[in-house]
């Protein structure tokens, strides 16, 4: 009998361990605040996993497959079930650039281990107050190739409008935003599911050179993660042990896309800043500098460097960014570093043009960022990721900017921004995906369809702050007057609804000083401590609020002309504000007003077609 009982502790004790002779197979975590939940499923008999989520016990995703495959198994069936754990994720963490200034990384995280012919793959499932995510984890070393996977988002429902880019997108993301319908959609896609009364965001977080970013393959309301149209022109995708993947990830809103455009989960799924940016106390280092920037490359002048820095000066702003050829334009090394020591007298910072031809190789790229750095430069705008500068027809690529050979190209420039204290701007590039909590000096990114182009519908302008701008900072280039399909008031809001470490405008840097809206701009700060969105919907209209310190400023856009009605009951109570207002009169003329409100108090507009206003709500002293 003793014998027995030892046997069968000893049995129970291997399951307890090991999860081998659990007969459990659903493994639901939910969030923090109990809202969202996530049910994993394992089928025995198939080896294979799946997953629901459901907000507010609603299903939301329904029954979606997971699983990846490798050159040391394919982990996407014949898979064993060897054990579970589960933990609470809760920190908080600053960053000097972003929707706010402090971030909450909260979560609750389940991870399942599975085994395959002796390989074990860890499946870690986190879910947040705001979405859902998922990786994939393969212990070892050595290295591994990867075929492709089987993650997957079956939305649960059927009547649906989609938002964002059909892929292959143009140039590096830079394909006009809005509805769409393709069966390849670039990442993010934004889903609305009417019959549900929810938002989706679907993309992928925390995308390095150990793999590549991928679009989705779209069967009627299921989007299968699929690797970039080029990667095989260049070879299989391969990392080393242990390999952790990018997080497949949904953040979730009900009833409007309001908590998706306040979100910051891309960031909080990115690894910790890197220590080599933090003094001893914690802080940031000085120079991972954010600012506002004037700009020469669509208002042109890029011969008179002093001109613009002065211009910059005037205005109160912080840097200069002088685009393609500037340092041929100004006469030389010599005549750069003439101009960079008249800028420092200034306090203007100077950013230069780079193509990625001089950073396709970790050599060059060093070089490069080197002479930038000893010319005495604080940052570069780097261009053309779309570009496969290492082949014989570099343009002749579909999404090269998602292949894994271009994320190793803009790792090796994230270390070397760090080597040589450097601030980036990234151009031709794909989507961000939460990298600047890792390197905070990636203070903004292209991969959008911005000023530079000549024409553009609003409704393109009016998805950004729903799609792009939820996934990392957007360089836009704000505000130019012939460009722009908005009246003046429209652009005006553009600075307070987009968002990015570095706020570059486009329109040239005198007509900005002459202009009545710089009243306005020569304030709005391109960091903020918070975001509440008002109202708003994909491809009509927006309306964003910010803080910066104690004062709140607000800007709208829309395509079609309506009247926004806004409550101020987010201000603080007991208080008065004053209000500077400026909003649509004509569609080259703005309309001014000065006025005092609390919280109690409301504010309405009537905005003219691709109408808009911005206004600063400042505390009585």
């Amino acid at each position: 009998m003793d014998k027995f009982v030892f046997k069968l502790s000893t049995l129970l004790l291997i399951c307890l361990i090991g999860g081998a002779c659990s007969s459990k197979t659903d493994f639901a975590v939910s969030s923090p605040d109990d809202k969202i939940t996530a049910i994993v499923k394992y089928d025995k008999e198939q080896g294979t996993v799946h997953y629901i989520v459901q907000n507010r016990k609603q299903e939301i995703i329904s029954s979606s497959s997971m699983g990846i495959s490798t050159s040391l198994g394919d982990f996407t069936s014949g898979m064993k079930l060897k054990g579970s754990s589960t933990k609470t994720i809760d920190e908080t963490y600053h960053l000097p650039q972003g929707k706010v200034s402090t971030y909450r990384n909260h979560a609750n995280e389940q991870t399942l281990t599975f085994s395959k012919n002796g390989q074990q793959l860890n499946i870690v499932f986190r879910v947040y107050n705001d979405g859902v995510a998922y990786r994939y984890e393969i212990p070892g070393e050595g290295n591994i190739e990867f075929s492709g996977e089987s993650s997957s988002i079956n939305l649960a429902d059927t009547n649906l409008t989609y938002y964002g880019q059909n892929h292959p997108n143009r140039y590096g993301y830079e394909s006009t935003l809005g509805p769409i319908d393709g069966e390849q959609m670039s990442n993010p896609v934004l889903a609305h599911l009417k019959d549900k009364n929810h938002f989706v965001l679907m993309g992928q977080a925390a995308t390095y050179g150990n793999y590549v970013q991928t679009h989705f393959q779209r069967s009627a309301n299921r989007f299968t993660y699929s690797y970039p149209l080029d990667q095989e022109k260049i070879g299989p995708v391969h990392s080393t042990l242990p390999f952790q993947s990018p997080w497949r990830m949904a953040i979730i809103s009900p009833e409007t896309p309001g908590k998706i455009v306040e979100s910051y989960l891309a960031e909080n799924l990115n690894p910790p800043t890197n220590p080599a940016y933090l003094n001893q106390d914690g802080t940031m280092k000085d120079w991972v500098r954010p600012g506002r920037v004037m700009w020469d490359f669509i208002a042109r002048d890029g011969d008179k460097p002093r001109m613009w820095i002065d211009a910059v000066d005037e205005m109160g702003w912080e840097y200069y960014m002088a685009d393609a050829g500037f340092a041929n334009r100004w006469g030389g090394s010599d005549s750069v570093l003439n101009v960079v020591e008249y800028a420092d007298a200034k306090n203007v910072g100077v950013i230069g043009w780079a193509h990625t031809r001089e950073f396709d190789t970790p050599a060059k790229a060093d070089s490069t960022m080197k002479r930038y750095a000893d010319w005495g430069l604080k940052g570069a705008k780097i261009d053309f990721f779309d570009n496969n500068t290492l082949s014989d027809n570099p343009r002749d690529w579909r999404d090269y900017e998602d292949t894994q050979q271009s994320l190793q190209m803009r790792d090796w420039i994230f270390q070397l921004g760090i080597k040589y204290s450097f601030l980036l701007e990234l151009h031709g590039n794909t989507i961000p995906t939460g990298e600047r909590r890792q390197f905070p000096n990636l203070m903004t990114l292209e991969g959008v369809d911005g000023m530079e182009r000549r024409t553009k519908p609003a409704a393109n302008d009016l998805t950004i702050p729903y799609v792009r701008n939820v996934m990392g900072p957007v360089s836009y280039t704000v505000i130019h007057f012939e460009r722009s399909p908005g009246t003046h008031a429209y652009q005006l809001a553009m600075p307070i609804v987009y968002e990015a470490g570095l706020m570059i405008y486009a329109e040239h840097g005198k007509k900005l000083l002459d202009w009545p809206g710089r009243e306005l701009i020569k304030d709005i700060p391109s960091t903020w401590d918070e975001i509440k969105y008002i109202e708003g919907m994909p491809a009509s209209h927006i309306v964003i609020a910010r803080r910066k310190g104690n004062e709140w400023y607000i800007g709208g856009m829309t395509d079609e002309a309506r009247t926004i009605d806004i409550r101020l009951n987010f201000l603080d109570k007991g208080k008065r504000y004053d209000a500077f207002i400026l909003s649509d009169e004509t569609h080259t003329t703005m309309k001014k007003e000065l006025k005092q409100v609390t919280n109690n108090d409301s504010l309405s507009f009537n905005l003219l077609e691709r109408g808009g206003f911005a206004l600063r709500l400042t505390p009585n002293k």
